[in-house]
């Protein structure tokens, strides 16, 4: 049996945490609630069940933003060490040594289910085998995250000889893991109690937070009283709990602190679309590449909902590059993406992107691109006819790239012997009053069909229309309030909609759709869609008629072949990894940006 050191040893073992308000992935994410506490507080109460840890510390840095994490840590009762925001290692050394400490157990903030058993099993195992950093023996396995005992002479040697790499400055132990050899590497046993793999047990995005939630109160347990051993039982008699934060993908060693910066449109006027599918593509960059984003809005406040909904920080910024500018200087992004329709040029950008590693634009066809790396477009006749004098920008065009409004596509079960349905769905904001008028040229039509209209969260006077349309006929419903309209997807038959992004949505769950376009751009875009088998376009609204309408979508109504064929189009075509393909190749090509210097410098 392993029994921890004799006091008589003399060695002064200290738990270090390290946190900070800045993360990239989950902004002040140490100090959001867990069953009614920090995730900071869960930590320390989980470190101070070990019989060998003698001293707690927060190591936190000097931006003032980490002001709270101090005031928070000496409520209670826990020294604080600050130093430099951008050198982790440096704060190490410095809590090391105004700890005096022999032996430093390195601490994650962002792991709540700390096992007391699990440390003590490491740092004796560091003790008896006289080493300076530990790993469990190869081929063993553990539930457990979030700490790396090591020796204060391992860190000193840290200090002296690779105090300038990055992987020592922000992962400090990360730095052994890639070289084995630096100092003496202990191998501990497994530790039966946790020998199993459980997934990811850290938080890094606002899903994983939601899952930590989900264990509580499936537990009923009050904050604090969940073990490590209590969450395993869980999940072996729940495993649907993991699907709360299965996707989000745990950040490398070289990819930390990487941020993005999305300037797009929307609210008003423009409408939601484009600001849902720019939220799709952060949740993606941010779970699966570990690159956190950030948001510039041009628009309005109520844009501004969503954003923050999906746990990503927003300003409105105007359409102005300065505004931009001034942003893109105070958050230090490493990419730049925008998604907008109105603004500065070609010439503003690239003053921008002169301040970014990468930037990219999304069916941008204005002289924009051409100050950009790389541009993403559905193969529409306009991306297929832009030129590129001059520029360095990389042209991506397919349907593969295109993004949706939504996390994922997934297909509903359709109740048997239902009636057709037909969705209509005119955009969140629907300027040009379309909901209304497709009411009108509908109401005359066969009274068994099933018609829901979606009223969008920025339609004037919204309520006022939903209540007209009910009256116009029996057979007339509303959706109101929704936020995501997968379900009214998976349950419709034929949609009538305003061309935009609700168009690629609807192909992607194999609704055929009839497209109205507000824009002679749009009706350009239709017509690939159209080419492509996914739909039918009637050009611009204003140009077709009531009768049109109605003829056209009772047409494809009484065609199932037709239908069929348009539903089968859209599954070809649009499979709703458009968001993750864009974020890898994001993260592949700031990758690229980043590796280019160090492969210059190395001749």
């Amino acid at each position: 049996m392993i029994l921890p050191p004799e006091p008589s040893d003399h060695l002064r073992i200290v738990a270090v945490i390290q946190a900070r308000m800045g993360s990239s992935r989950l902004p002040g994410k140490v100090l959001k609630p867990i069953a009614g506490k920090p995730l900071l507080w869960h930590v320390i109460e989980k470190l101070k069940k070990s019989s060998l840890i003698e001293a707690i510390a927060v190591a936190t840095s000097t931006n003032p933003l980490d002001d709270a994490i101090v005031s928070f840590a000496r409520e209670q009762g826990i020294a604080v060490v600050r130093g430099p925001e951008e050198n982790v290692l440096a704060r190490f050394a410095r809590a090391a040594e105004l700890m005096d400490a022999d032996i430093i157990v390195r601490v994650s903030a962002d792991a709540p289910f700390l096992d007391a058993g699990f440390i003590d099993h490491l740092v004796v195992s560091l003790i008896e085998q006289n080493a300076d950093y530990v790993l469990l023996e190869d081929g063993a396995i553990t539930a457990h995250e979030g700490v790396d005992p090591l020796t204060r002479r391992a860190l000193d040697k840290l200090m002296m000889d690779a105090s300038e790499d990055p992987v020592a400055r922000e992962h400090v132990t990360g730095y052994f893991k890639l070289h084995p050899d630096f100092v003496r590497i202990a191998r501990a046993p497994a530790y039966a109690p946790l020998a199993r793999k459980a997934g990811r047990l850290t938080v890094d995005t606002p899903d994983d937070l939601a899952f930590m939630e989900a264990v509580y109160e499936r537990l009923h347990a009050r904050a604090g009283e969940a073990s490590l051993a209590d969450l395993l039982f869980l999940l072996d008699r729940e495993p649907g709990l993991r699907k709360l934060n299965a996707h989000v993908s745990q950040k490398g060693l070289q990819a930390s602190g990487r941020l993005a910066l999305i300037r797009c449109d929307g609210g008003g006027g423009f409408g939601y679309g484009h600001v849902k599918r720019m939220v799709a593509l952060a949740r993606s960059l941010r779970d699966r590449e570990g690159i956190g984003a950030q948001f510039a809005v041009n628009g309005s406040e109520d844009a501004l909902l969503p954003i923050s909904g999906a746990g990503f920080e927003a300003r409105l910024v105007g359409q102005d590059a300065p505004a931009l500018q001034a942003m893109v200087r105070q958050s230090a992004p490493d990419i730049l993406i925008c998604d907008m329709r109105e603004g500065f040029d070609a010439v503003g950008l690239r003053s921008i992107a002169e301040e970014v590693s990468l930037t990219a634009v999304i069916d941008d066809a204005s002289d924009r691109r051409l100050a950009a790396d790389v541009a993403y477009y559905p193969p529409v006749p306009q991306a297929s006819e832009l030129v590129w004098p001059g520029s360095h920008c990389a042209p991506r065009i397919g349907w593969q790239w295109v993004l949706l409004g939504m996390r994922s596509v997934a297909p509903v079960a359709r109740v048997a012997d239902r009636r057709l349905t037909l969705l209509v769905c005119m955009g969140g904001s629907d300027p040009a009053g379309l909901t209304l008028r497709a009411a009108e040229a509908l109401r005359e039509r066969d009274p068994s069909l099933r018609v829901r209209f979606v009223i969008g969260p920025g339609m004037a006077d919204g309520e006022r229309i939903a209540r007209r349309i009910a009256a116009l006929s029996a057979n007339f419903e509303t959706v109101e309030g929704a936020s995501d309209l997968s379900a009214e997807y998976g349950s419709s038959d034929l949609a009538l909609c305003s061309f935009g992004v609700t168009a690629c949505e609807l192909a992607a769950f194999g609704v055929p759709a009839v497209y109205l376009c507000l824009t002679e751009d749009h009706e350009r875009s239709a017509s690939a869609f159209e080419k492509a088998g996914m739909g039918l376009s009637l050009g611009l609204a204003h140009r077709a008629g009531d009768v049109e309408i109605a003829s056209a979508v009772h047409a494809l109504l009484e065609n199932p072949s037709r239908r069929h064929q348009m539903h089968a189009a859209g599954l070809a075509l649009i499979d709703g990894e458009g968001a993750n393909r864009i974020a890898a190749d994001l993260a592949r090509a700031l990758a690229a940006r980043r590796a280019a210097p160090l492969r210059a410098a190395n001749g």
